[in-house]
């Protein structure tokens, strides 16, 4: 296709527009300020799988066979029909990402359609590949920021080069052997990679029709392995995406992706990065997964990553699928592998940036190299504190949220590595005490985020999960910068959500509105265990927020003066021991010993985590029981006055003042049936 007949007008092949937040960062002064580029959105029906399946047929044949003739060849494709084809694909991803979006269960795929889909996919690749073969020449991605050599690193091909030289019409690669068609794949990015790198005037890009059908097709294929992915017929998937799952599509996403990214800012090639960068993480994110140690150590994956992470000026979307890689490799490869090769790469690449510095400026720079937690962190924190206000308003665009998110998630993990010391306050010999130290005021930040929106409150739930792992004496800097009561606000947002909003169907509706399906005490125990252990964690150590924590699930309006009352009831031998006058009279006698003494409304936090000490999952139930424990100052007549001897016996059990015999599988103690025989067992 000529030149010529790929410039189109913006308007037409574009139906809505809107803003994204990109960053700007400079290592040696840690500062960002935001910069905006624009994507495509649309609104969209979500179709039936088997419509989905014939859509996409649908399309892919209409582009290459329209009146049911012979293929397209280079002089037959209008630019008219690649618009309408760039099109039609736009609307199936939309379809598609919406599923995603909205649906609570993944796609279902009949596996009487199995050969079906996978010819799909067969035709989908080779469409691909078909357009790279015929553009491979173009310079599409002239303009890059420098001309240094490329990251991804080619090996000589097992056959002879020319051998893909006349494969230029989609029959002949469609009926290809998917080693060959995977050879070829390898062969493109070789030669892009060179024909690229050769360019010596800058061209632009954005308006081309070859370069928004590259990344439409990036997107669609990335969809399709993810929707197969996602089916619940495994058979049908592994066979459908055998196509794709191979180093040729590694070497083809690693090559666009580097040479978009690198190539003049403008928001077409963002895209092409950004959709190729995905299709890399579906791709190398499968399972079984041989293909990951491929992306990042044999074809430098971890080079051009660390290179992406410092690019001041890539959209959100990018840098968010840049740092689901890290993330990625980090919970994958053992020992820190993945990461200490990030390290190295970025080390590299930061020496580099301050050479050319140095030719610049004609000055010797000082040395300023950071390893993959500092630049982490540096980006979290452009995030949480560049405008417009976190988390904005198009969480769609603005990525800002899920690379805050998936940071977290990150930092978490490398701290797993260090728990055993985490609670050392020696600097020498707790690593993780120098994470802690550089999240200082940004994790109080996070903290004090209003729980206006779910993306917000993510953020927050992740930042609390971090802090399972920090020293006992970063208590105290909670503790000045009033991040206790926000945790405590976190706290009652997701006992709420377990407790209370759970209807019988398994559904769980959110506070922030909508509905999510839970698969039961697994889901529940992920949500709740990191806060519980904090708060235990912190309210042990430290006399301070015990207070601030009995305030809050203890308010004196409400309990106060009954529990005080129950208290001048007892005799006085119980104040420090259970007895069975101090569950007789403490609560009024017969069963009503059994509740809490003033009987807590629903709406309060202290009901809600007293119903979590009779929960069917047993850390939950554990990690609840030792809160109120130790809120009750570790008093056992206070533990019962308060949460009652029915939620109570287990963990006095547990705390060797009930005699709960073994082999009781329902939980119970024996055959007792008031509590004073409990306690005399």
């Amino acid at each position: 296709v000529s030149s010529k007949k790929r410039s189109i007008n913006k308007e037409t092949a574009r139906k809505k527009t809107t803003t994204t937040t990109t960053r700007k960062f400079n290592m040696s002064s840690s500062t960002f300020s935001p910069t905006t580029t624009t994507t495509t959105t649309t609104t969209a029906n979500i179709p039936s799988s088997s419509d989905q399946i014939t859509e996409l047929q649908c399309c892919l044949q209409s582009f290459h066979n329209p009146n049911n003739d012979n293929d397209y060849d280079d002089d037959t494709i209008t630019i008219q029909k690649q618009i309408e084809f760039i099109q039609s694909l736009s609307k199936w991803n939309e379809e598609l990402e919406s599923q995603f979006t909205t649906s609570s269960s993944s796609s279902s795929l009949d596996e009487k359609n199995e050969e079906q889909i996978k010819q799909i996919g067969i035709e989908l690749y080779s469409t691909f590949l078909w357009l790279l073969q015929s553009s491979s020449h173009d310079n599409l991605f002239s303009g890059r920021r420098n001309e240094q050599t490329s990251i991804v690193t080619f090996t000589s091909l097992p056959v002879e080069k020319n051998k893909y030289g006349d494969v230029s019409s989609y029959q002949e690669i469609v009926t290809q052997r998917k080693e060959d068609m995977e050879q070829l794949a390898m062969y493109l990015a070789s030669i892009l990679s060179q024909s690229s790198s050769s360019s010596s005037s800058p061209k632009e890009v954005e308006e081309t029709t070859t370069m928004q059908l590259i990344s439409e097709l990036l997107r669609t294929m990335t969809n399709f392995i993810r929707w197969i992915m996602s089916s619940k017929s495994n058979s049908a998937a592994s066979k459908s995406l055998t196509a794709f799952l191979t180093k040729g599509t590694i070497c083809l996403s690693l090559t666009l992706l580097e040479l978009s990214a690198s190539s003049a800012e403008t928001e077409l090639n963002q895209q092409v990065a950004r959709n190729a960068s995905v299709l890399l993480f579906r791709t190398t994110h499968s399972k079984p997964n041989p293909l990951l140690q491929y992306f990042w150590i044999t074809k430098n994956g971890y080079k051009l990553i660390a290179k992406l992470l410092l690019l001041s000026d890539i959209s959100t979307p990018l840098l968010f699928s840049v740092v689901r890689h890290v993330h990625h490799v980090v919970a994958s490869f053992p020992k820190r592998v993945g990461l200490d090769l990030l390290n190295d790469g970025l080390r590299d690449q930061q020496l580099l940036l301050q050479r050319e510095e140095e030719e610049k400026s004609h000055e010797q720079q000082q040395q300023v190299v950071a390893d993959a937690t500092t630049v982490l962190i540096a980006t979290l924190a452009w995030c949480i504190k560049s405008s417009p206000a976190f988390p904005g308003k198009d969480r769609i665009n603005d990525r800002r949220s899920d690379i805050a998110l998936e940071i977290l998630r990150i930092l978490f993990a490398l701290g797993g590595d260090n728990a055993s010391s985490a609670n050392n306050n020696n600097r020498t010999n707790n690593p993780h005490f120098d994470l802690m130290t550089q999240m200082g005021i940004l994790l109080a930040d996070i903290l004090h985020l209003p729980n206006a929106n779910v993306a917000t409150y993510e953020v927050k739930v992740a930042s609390v999960s971090l802090l399972m792992d920090t020293p006992i004496n970063y208590g105290y800097y909670l503790l000045a910068n009033d991040c206790i009561r926000t945790i405590l606000d976190v706290l009652e947002l997701q006992v709420s959500s377990v407790v209370l909003e759970r209807d019988v169907s398994g559904t769980k509706s959110s506070s922030f509105g909508g509905y999510s399906k839970v698969s039961g005490s697994k889901d529940d125990a992920a949500a709740l265990t990191p806060i519980l252990i904090v708060l235990i964690k912190y309210g042990t150590a430290n006399p301070e927020i015990l207070r601030q924590m009995k305030e809050r699930i203890f308010p004196k309006e409400e309990c106060d003066e009954l529990y005080q009352k129950a208290i001048d009831d007892l005799p006085l031998s119980s104040s420090s021991s259970v007895s069975s006058s101090s569950i007789q009279r403490g609560g009024g006698g017969g069963a009503k010993n059994m509740s809490p003494i003033d009987n807590p409304s629903k709406r309060t936090l202290r009901y809600k985590v007293i119903k979590l000490m009779t929960w069917s999952e047993s850390n939950i139930k554990r990690l609840s029981a030792e809160l109120m424990w130790i809120l009750c100052n570790s008093d056992p007549t206070e533990f019962i006055l308060r949460t009652g001897f029915g939620n109570a016996v287990h963990m006095l059990g547990m705390r060797g003042f009930v005699n709960i015999p073994e082999g009781n599988s329902s939980g119970g103690v024996g055959v007792a049936t008031t509590a004073e025989e409990m306690l005399q067992q």
